[in-house]
Order: structure tokens, then sequence, then C-alpha cells
């Protein structure tokens, strides 16, 4: 996350998109360092106060966030702190642009990029704030996946540890947040708190580490958009492991070329500090790890560098390793000696046609009635976000093949098409689901980040171009003020924005019967505080007791699983058919 380059950009074709590289005068050692430093601790310091600054100001909104004027009053001044707060970030680099020198605008412009990243999850955790105002509770209550994971809490919390192959990060968290003393010792009222920091941070994470592969504005795009699309309040810790991963596997392969060209002890630190990430992520959620590994092995073979540095390559690869078993490795034996549990949960994602890749609704209503989903797209059957992702895709590989950002979408986009056929094409003969519908968060994040990066690479392209028609109108003629990162800027902001308000509104509360996703801050509203009185937005005024619970209840398997929709009346004993957002 600095201006200067690394050895493993010399392995990559100078452009726009990788950081650029500079030759700097000699300089004291303790100079050096910290004028390559400052600015990337700046930008982290930036993003994350951004992030959690301004979720903390949603719990300043005192709109009534159950009746719908209230919840529209809300948003609109959410929205109107946003849009306030960017005006004067843009105000800078407009300012820094025009009246600074290079080195300045440059800085600038990095912290402008990670404010934005901050600002726009941040949204999602105010929304989430605003949502949950008056209940101590996090959304859906006890039910759900909150069931289960509140339960293997309730166990660390009594006895230190937890008896489930589930990535152990989130349980343990909330679990050791309540031993400690915090959240008046109830691993209910960490769990709100927590999943809510996760949907701040998302954006801001993001940002950062694909900050390590590219440039400010690049990773702006390419770490806002595919984390604003797949934005999983309920259950955040999915999608941020997720949109995390793509950056990491693309660092991998730029230092796995690069690899020759690193001293011994650079190439393990370099490798075993990759390693220690993804073993960190891998204990918040494993799926995205098992689902990319066959094409990011693929990845691997390409980018090791075989006629030169051999040994090198391997040394790196090896401590990669190390440093992922050091942190994953005890989970990753017990997810290994899981292999005959059974995943029996259907769902109407489990019911749609296989190769669809559009959008995804929030709600349970969607699958209710005959027809309504996933429903014809406008060219032959695809919906316009299919056919905006193909074409960038396209371009994506034309004009980056040879790049490791690329490859490193391309790679776990590949395995997670291919997986997906195959888990879903043995699911009636096994008579088990194995989250293979889960796939489709994949396969549009990486479709997503390869359609931003089709965009910056036909940027790269014409730029030459535009710069010799300029050339061509005369010596006389000024060059006009470039203003391309206040242009970024806005339209991330206000895509973060829109998006924010977007997700923020389908999750305000709604009566279980509408079958919306608000259904799951309406349940956090119904249950009696510790204090032993009704939240504030009750139904009617009337609470009941939330459950407690010392172990994490599970689900019975069936001899014969038959998934139908819901407007199919069950007749044979076994179906399964569930309400997706209010499953006990």
């Amino acid at each position: 996350m600095t201006t200067t380059a690394t050895t493993s950009e010399a392995a990559e074709p100078a452009s726009d998109i990788v950081r650029g590289s500079r030759r700097r005068a000699p300089e004291g050692t303790g100079r050096r360092l910290v004028r390559r430093w400052w600015p990337a601790a700046g930008e982290i310091v930036v993003g994350v106060l951004a992030a959690l600054g301004f979720t903390y100001w949603g719990l300043s909104i005192g709109n009534s966030p159950i009746t719908r004027v209230g919840q529209v009053s809300g948003l609109s001044n959410i929205q109107l702190r946003f849009a306030l707060v960017v005006l004067v970030i843009l105000a800078v680099v407009g300012w820094a642009t025009v009246r600074a020198s290079e080195r300045v605008k440059k800085v600038t412009v990095r912290f402008a990029a990670a404010a934005v990243a901050g600002l726009s999850t941040g949204f999602i955790g105010a929304g989430n704030v605003f949502a949950l105002r008056g209940t101590p509770w996090p959304l859906n209550g006890p039910y759900g996946d909150n069931n289960r994971i509140l339960g293997w809490a309730e166990e660390v919390l009594h006895t230190g540890a937890m008896d489930a192959f589930y990535p152990p990060a989130v349980p343990y968290t909330i679990g050791y947040l309540a031993k400690a003393g915090l959240f008046d010792g109830e691993p209910a009222l960490a769990f709100k708190w927590v999943f809510i920091g996760i949907v701040a941070l998302t954006g801001p994470a993001a940002y950062l580490l694909w900050r390590m592969c590219v440039k400010p504005l690049p990773a702006l795009a390419l770490g806002l958009l595919p984390a604003l699309q797949q934005t999983l309040p309920h259950k955040p810790y999915s999608p941020f492991v997720l949109v995390l991963l793509l950056p990491l596997i693309a660092k991998l392969l730029l230092w796995l070329r690069a690899s020759p060209h690193f001293s011994t002890r650079g190439t393990v630190l370099r490798g075993g500090f990759l390693g220690l990430l993804f073993g960190l992520l891998f204990l918040v959620y494993s799926g995205w790890h098992l689902w990319s590994l066959p094409g990011v092995i693929i990845a691997v073979l390409f980018f090791y560098p075989w006629q030169t540095g051999r040994l090198r390559g391997l040394v790196f690869l090896g401590s990669s390793l190390v440093g992922f078993l050091l942190v994953a490795g005890v989970y990753l034996r017990v997810l290994l000696g899981a292999t005959s549990t059974r995943d029996q949960w259907c769902s109407g994602y489990t019911l749609t046609e296989p190769a669809y890749i559009g959008t995804t609704p929030l709600t349970s209503r969607a699958w209710d009635e005959p027809g309504e989903y996933p429903g014809f797209g406008e060219f032959s059957g695809l919906h316009m976000y299919a056919v905006i992702v193909l074409i960038g895709l396209g371009f994506a590989v034309a004009l980056g093949l040879r790049k490791a950002v690329v490859v490193a979408p391309l790679a776990c986009f590949g395995s997670a098409w291919l997986i997906r056929f195959w888990l879903a094409g043995h699911m009636e003969a096994d008579q088990q689901v194995q989250l293979f519908p889960r796939t489709m968060i994949q396969i549009q994040v990486t479709l997503t980040a390869l359609t931003v990066l089709a965009c910056v690479l036909v940027a790269q392209r014409l730029a030459p171009a535009l710069k010799r028609l300029r050339s061509a109108e005369g010596p006389a003629k000024a060059a006009p003020q470039r203003f391309t990162a206040v242009g970024v800027l806005l339209a991330m902001a206000l895509a973060g924005g829109m998006i924010g308000s977007f997700f923020s509104n389908q999750y305000l509360p709604t009566h279980p019967g509408e079958k919306l996703a608000g259904t799951l801050a309406w349940q956090a509203h119904q249950f009696r505080k510790p204090d032993g009185s009704c939240p504030k937005y009750a139904d009617k005024g009337k609470c009941k007791p939330f459950p407690t619970r010392t172990v994490a209840e599970d689900f019975a398997e069936v001899d014969r699983m038959v998934c139908e929709y819901p407007w199919r009346k069950a007749t044979k004993e076994g179906w399964i058919v569930l309400d997706l957002m209010t499953r006990p």
C-alpha cells in the first residue's frame, strides 16, 4: 500500500493499473521508511475512522425505524450527512489537483479514496444502527444461523471452546467478548455490534488489500463495487472474506512471479505474511477458499517462475503454506474430519436454474408465486447485469490475461463455476445440497471485479491516444487540467450512497407477513431487553424473553430430501420447505 514499487511490479508490464515506481535519491534508511509508510498508515487510519465514525453517527438518527415515514426520513438524514462529507472530500481533492504539488496531490487522492471506501460501507453500518434503534439484539434475534452461532458462543463462554466444524472466528470472538465482561456478559449483545462493525469495515478492508496490487482509484472501484454488491448485514463475515480473498490471491501471484528477485529472507517473510492472512480469513469463513482452490492451483502453475528461480518460488509457496497452517491448521484438520456431515438446507436458490447469474432477491416472497423468480431477462433470458459482466469478462481477458490482478478473479470465477455444476449435479444422487447455491455469490463478485478491471484496462489503452491527440493540436494549446480523481471519487461516492441506501432500506423493520428482509430487523425488536423492559418499537408494546441456551441446536437429517416451491403442497414425508428469513 505504498507509492514505491516492489520487485513484484517489475514482472508486470508498466501500466496505470499497477502501482507506479520511481527512482529516489539516496537518503537515510529511517527517513526513507517514514516517507514510504506514513501515507499507507494514513490510508488505514482514514478508511477505518471513516467507516466506524459514520456508523457511530447513525446513533444520532432520531426517526422511527418502524413507520414508513420515519424510515424515509431516517434514510434521508443519513444520505444528507453522507453527501455533505463527500462534498468536503471532493473539494479538498479538487484544490489539490489545481494548487498542490504532485506528491501532495497523490497523498490527497490516497486518503480520499480510503475515506470514500469507509464512508460507503459505513453508510450501511449506520443504516443497520438505525434499523436496530431501541433494541440491543442483532438482526433476526435468535433465529436462523444466529441460533447456532449464539449456541457455540455460549459454549465458548462457559467452556472456553466449541465442538463444531463451523469456522470458529465469529463464535470465539463473540464468546470471548462476553467472557471478558463486555456487553454485560451476553453473547447476543456482542453479536449485534460485531456484525455491524464487520459491515462497516468491509469497504476499507477490501480497498486496503487491493492497494497492495493497484493504484488508489482502481483499488477503490475493485474493492468497493463487489463489496457493495454482496452486502449481507445478517451474515456479513461471509462476503467480507470473499472480497478480501481476491486481492490476496492477486498479491500471491505477483510475489510468486517476482520471487527470483527477492532475497531468501524476503521470500520467506512475504510468503509467511500472505499465509497468515489467508489463514485468518479461513477461520472466519472457509467456503470461498475451498471453491477457489482448483482455479488458484492452475493460476499458481501459470505464474510459477519455471525458467529462473524455481527453488525460490518453492520457498515462497512453502512459507505461505506454513503461515497458513500456523493459523488455520487445527481448524483445517477439524474440517477435513467432518466429511460425513450432510448439508440438506433447501432454499429458493437451490431451485434456481443453475447457470443463472442475474440479480438475487432479498425476500422470501419472490419464491411464493409461480414464475416470479428469476423471470426472463432482456437478452435471450439474460438480465442486463449478466450481459454487462460477460462483456466485461471478455475485455478483461483480452486486455489483461497476463496480469495477476485479472487472473486472480478469473481463476476464482472458473473454479466456482465448475464446482457449482458438479455439486448441483450430484444433489439428487447424494441427497445433499453442499451449499452449492453460495457459489452464486463468488461468481457475481468475481465477474463484477473483472468488469471493473476491463474498464480500467480500456481507459489505460485509450490514454496514450488522447495524449497524442492533444499533442497534435500544437504546443501552443495548453493541456487541460485533468480532474480524473474528482470524477472517479464522485462516481464511487454516489454508487456507495445509492447502494448503501438500497441495502439499508431492505433491512429496515417490516412485519413477517410481508416476507421481506426487514423481517430480520423486526424480529430484533420483539424480545425483552436485559433490564426486563420491551424495546421501544416492539409490536403493540409487547415482547417475549430472549431465549438462553448453552449448546447449539442441530437440525435433524432426513432420509429423502425433496425440495419444492412453497406454493406446492408438501404431501410426502421428508420434504423440506422452509422460510428463507425466519427459520427457527
